[in-house]
């Protein structure tokens, strides 16, 4: 009996030791992201957005903003080449935020809260010429959400909140380079 129970604890222990696996969060790299060229002397970003910070919004507890990743997507991304025009961005909506909600589909032994992740990008891109005459302009719009359960990690929160920057970045520079290609044709090479 004693050695039983001494068998049991050692390997009670020995399971206990295994290492834990930590999923190592999603990098973002604007260099695999979509890339455009626009005919324009110069380009400038206008930071219109103005973050409400609230329960729900969560962009002062992430160490990669919606709005630094769409800053850092605009001046990395889009280049510019010519001697005329002028390239101006405006940055009107890059929030995230963090709703709790009832999970409508819980079953039995499920959590009747979950957590919802949803972020919105916003940005007006304008194409003016030389002597300040609108040429062309388009509004570019992009939302995703996702879900969570309510006890996770912080580990697995980041990794979810990662893959939801990184996943709407990629919808937004997508639309970005469509819109952009449909309406400043002319201009984008």
């Amino acid at each position: 009996m004693f050695l039983k129970s001494k068998i049991i604890i050692i390997f009670l222990f020995i399971i206990s030791c295994q290492p834990i696996e930590l999923i190592q969060p999603v990098k973002i790299e604007n260099s695999n992201l979509e890339k455009i060229s626009i005919n324009a002397k110069e380009i400038s970003i206008n930071i219109i957005y103005n973050p409400i910070f609230s329960k729900e919004n969560i962009e002062d507890q992430l160490q990669n903003s919606p709005l630094e990743l769409i800053q850092n997507w605009n001046n990395e991304n889009i280049d510019h080449f010519g001697n005329e025009n002028k390239l101006i961005i405006n940055i009107i909506d890059a929030s995230i935020f963090k709703k709790e909600i009832d999970n409508i589909n819980a079953k039995k032994y499920e959590e009747k809260t979950i957590f919802q992740y949803e972020i919105f990008y916003l940005v007006e891109y304008e194409l003016y010429d030389d002597s300040d005459f609108l040429i062309a302009n388009t509004l570019v719009e992009s939302k995703r959400s996702t879900t969570s359960q309510k006890y996770i990690s912080i580990n697995e929160s980041e990794i979810i909140i990662n893959e939801l920057l990184l996943n709407a970045l990629k919808d937004f520079t997508k639309e970005t380079k469509l819109l952009l290609s449909m309406y400043m044709s002319e201009y984008i090479q």
